[in-house]
């Protein structure tokens, strides 16, 4: 496989498809190796770096639903990717009224984006396919958006007393162009409160990663090793003697070659012999795989243990040092350039994401104007089907009982337990509340079971303070951080976030400061002080040596020349109002903050769990490569419906159409065209192997008669068994697929 540096597709993206292929080659030789009879004990292996044309999955001897039919999907989990699955089946209605109107003679007025009721609510329209779709949300009404969660602390608007919990951040670079293209169809337009002070919630405004004060010459502050500085980094290590302003390397424990650099440059030195092979290998014919193999490597190490061994060939005429690094130096890497722990991720998936936002350094950045959870709000306005989000109701099973039969049970927290049937499900809950779930009778694949159970997702926390006026912006002298950015530290907040949302607010007002954003270890050690109390006083209560430890950090991170450590105490501390804490870990309904891959994880498991368990689907960031960013989940939902719908193609006649739709990648709508890393071949694959997993689980099924459910569900296991299990039976011992392996 070669990796093509000078490809429009990021270098993610390639390395995602070809896993996503190799996924595919290994649950089919799977399913060969247990189907196939009286074939030689060598299994047929598809190799390589492409697959062969998917089969077409069993066409049904009659369709099972006429042209003038509703295909009823549940979807669990109101967060972005599951609002954003409601959004794409209003656009598949849209799209396929349109369709059946041109078809069939018609003279009234033509629906339009403008007015999306009318070709759902009305009653004129010709025979066609639609979907309806019912949202099962576990939490509470205030909590719409899972992980687009922004709280907020109270009072006039134009305080911008709020804070993000959950995402807060959104590069503008080509792998986010499905979120960007989602703002603009929502009607989320870039402004800047310097011009527009007036701008709505939901505006997309500058978000600034560095404090963006180009006047000042403090920039911001740095505390480590109980020593604080202010500047940038290479600022600060400039006007050291030894290039060691925060003396962290006792016994000259870190090399001098290394001293003389920025931990981020070190890391970027680290992943050079990468660089350079993805640089060679476009520049062969064909393109060489170097870069693939290496990549390959990686990922069978832990950041940490790459650091600790270094590539095969050292670089020795580098200007930086390459690996191997002894301990103190990857201590020292990892506590400027991540949390405690962070090096516990796969090497690869820190060199992807190196590479993912490498494109300049003038990518703007955006935030959403009153929170990310604006976004998770304009989303629900702009369901065309009203009131379908039923909130408080917890999903305790999901059972696979027919064809296109799947069952939802519910438990709202008040109320009665009840059952609901759908056409197909899409989860769109993280992996570990998705566990939690009797999963026995849905029909998942093993690949989705091992996810479910070890893929990695990182803890994250986030403490933020409201003060009576933004102190950090006013009254620090000219040590003021006027414009956001970070300030960074290796204290118990570690990372302290700059809001770029008030910048401009009067001195006088309130603001809010989020003063402590740990991932890891840090995380999990600092959110013991946090309290899970509903009651907000009660908990504000119950985390006074939270709050204690906070105001001493903030003091400690922002001492000066010109205030004392004391002076600052005080400062902040007659300025607090109120604070809030939240730990991803502790929240029932994510059990976790966010996707983060260990060691072999994206080669040997991500592909095996993205594809369609029969009418299961399993969506979100985690099934996308891009995982911990909203454009991770929108992605998975496009090509989770794209996969089920020809799942079921041959019996449902207008899921040709809807397919159709999907694949229609037309720049600017976020609603159509399959990931970049996906095409349609492999999701066809994808297909059919959830066509074969739902014939293996439903002929594993109790007889209906023994579990009462309805004589429907029979019958569709008798036309599956009629024509799915004759065509998987002819496919699988005719399929020709030795030319892609020994067979």
């Amino acid at each position: 496989m070669a990796l093509n540096a000078n490809s429009p597709l990021s270098i993610r993206d390639q390395w995602a498809r070809q896993n996503a292929i190799h996924g595919v080659q290994h649950d089919w030789n799977d399913l060969v190796r247990r189907h196939i009879r009286g074939q030689p004990r060598r299994p047929l292996i598809l190799d390589g770096d492409d697959l062969p044309p998917a089969p077409t999955p069993p066409i049904a001897k009659f369709p099972f639903w006429e042209p003038d039919t509703t295909i009823n999907v549940g979807i669990i989990g109101a967060g972005a990717g599951g609002l954003f699955t409601a959004l794409v089946l209003d656009y598949l209605n849209f799209q396929l009224a349109i369709r059946a109107l041109q078809k069939g003679p018609y003279t009234g007025v033509m629906p339009s984006d403008e007015s999306p009721e009318q070709y759902f609510l009305g009653n004129k329209l010709p025979p066609r396919l639609t979907f309806e779709y019912d949202i099962i949300e576990a939490a509470k009404p205030e909590r719409l958006g899972g992980r687009l969660y922004t709280h907020d602390f109270g009072g006039p608007r134009d305080t911008h007393d709020y804070y993000d919990v959950g995402a807060m951040r959104f590069p503008d670079n080509p792998v986010m162009t499905r979120t960007f293209d989602l703002f603009a169809k929502l009607g989320m337009e870039k402004t800047d409160l310097k011009t527009n002070p007036g701008a709505e919630d939901g505006s997309i405004i500058p978000y600034y990663m560095k404090n963006g004060d180009t006047a000042s010459t403090t920039i911001e502050p740095w505390s480590y090793n109980d020593i604080t500085k202010w500047g940038t980094y290479d600022g600060i290590r400039s006007q050291s003697t030894d290039n060691d302003p925060f003396l962290m390397s006792t016994d000259d424990c870190i090399p001098p070659g290394i001293l003389e650099h920025s931990p981020d440059d070190v890391m970027k030195a680290a992943m050079k012999p990468l660089r350079d092979a993805l640089k060679r290998d476009a520049e062969q014919v064909p393109l060489g795989r170097a870069g693939w193999d290496l990549l390959m490597k990686y990922d069978t190490f832990s950041t940490r243990q790459y650091l600790a061994t270094g590539p095969s060939e050292p670089m020795t005429t580098a200007p930086i040092p390459s690996p191997p690094y002894n301990y103190d130096t990857i201590e020292w890497m990892e506590t400027f350039n991540g949390g405690t722990n962070w090096y516990d991720q796969a090497y690869s998936e820190t060199v992807l994401e190196s590479l993912d936002f490498e494109f300049d350094d003038d990518t703007k950045w955006y935030c959403i104007l009153g929170g990310a959870q604006q976004l998770a709000k304009k989303m629900e306005a702009n369901l065309v089907q009203k009131n379908k989000i039923s909130y408080n109701s917890p999903v305790t099973a999901i059972r696979a009982t027919g064809f296109m039969e799947v069952e939802v049970d519910v438990s709202p927290k008040s109320g009665e337990p009840k059952t609901n049937t759908y056409h197909g499900v899409v989860n769109t809950t993280t992996l570990g509340c998705l566990r939690r779930m009797d999963l026995r009778e849905a029909g998942l694949s093993y690949g989705v079971k091992q996810a479910s159970r070890s893929l990695g997702y990182g803890p994250a926390a986030k403490v933020a303070i409201k003060f009576s006026r933004a102190w950090w912006i006013h009254d620090l002298g000219k040590y003021n951080v006027k414009m956001g950015g970070l300030g960074h530290s290796d204290l118990n907040s570690r990372i302290c976030v700059y809001p770029s949302y008030n910048i401009y607010d009067d001195e006088t007002k309130t603001a809010v400061l989020l003063c402590s954003y740990t991932w890891q270890q840090d995380s999990e050690r600092l959110s013991s002080l946090m309290s899970t109390n509903e009651d907000h006083a009660q908990k504000v209560k119950d985390e006074a040596a939270l709050k204690a430890l906070l105001l001493r950090d903030l003091a400690r991170l922002h001492a000066n020349d010109d205030m004392t450590e004391a002076e600052l105490h005080d400062l902040i501390t007659e300025s607090y109002v109120d604070h809030h804490a939240f730990d991803w870990d502790k929240d029932p309904n994510s059990a976790g903050a966010f996707a983060f891959f260990r060691p072999q994880q994206f080669t040997s498991m991500w592909g095996r769990m993205i594809w369609p368990s029969g009418d299961v689907v399993v969506a979100g960031e985690a099934a996308s490569p891009h995982h911990a960013w909203v454009v991770g989940a929108l992605e998975s939902v496009v090509h989770g419906l794209h996969a089920w719908l020809g799942m079921n193609v041959g019996a449902v006649p207008g899921f040709a159409d809807a397919i159709d739709i999907l694949e229609n990648d037309e720049p600017g709508n976020p609603f159509v065209g399959l990931p970049p890393y996906m095409d349609e071949n492999i999701s066809q694959w994808h297909s059919y192997l959830g066509v074969i997993r739902r014939y293996e689980h439903l002929r594993c099924m109790e007889p209906e008669e023994e579990r009462g459910t309805k004589r429907r569900v029979e019958q569709r296991r008798e036309h599956l068994q009629e024509g799915e299990q004759e065509q998987l039976v002819g496919l699988l011992s005719r399929l020709d697929i030795k030319s892609h392996g020994p067979g």
